[in-house]
């Protein structure tokens, strides 16, 4: 897994951005966005994205809102490098 921020941290009061690389077979890990939003903008792959009871299939170009609250993992099931971007906005 490789990371990092496109926005450094104080560049922004509600917005956090960051750039992430899931080899095949990683997955972020299971987490909630509290109370934040969060926007996940597939560059390169497949991803998937498990939330709550549901798996939603992400192909290179999707977006996917998450509301605050939900809790989510996204997981590369695939054979290829998976790239995408997160945008998280406090409320």
């Amino acid at each position: 897994m490789k990371t990092n921020s496109l926005i450094e941290p104080h560049g922004s009061k509600i917005l956090k951005a960051g750039r992430v690389v899931l080899f095949p077979g990683e997955e972020i890990g299971e987490h909630t966005t509290d109370k934040r939003e969060e926007i996940i903008i597939v560059l390169k792959g497949i991803a998937t994205l498990a939330r709550g009871d549901k798996e939603i299939v992400l192909n290179r170009g999707d977006t996917h809102y998450i509301e605050e609250g939900i809790l989510h993992n996204v997981k590369n099931t695939s054979s290829d490098e998976l790239e995408y971007i997160y945008v998280v906005c406090n409320l």
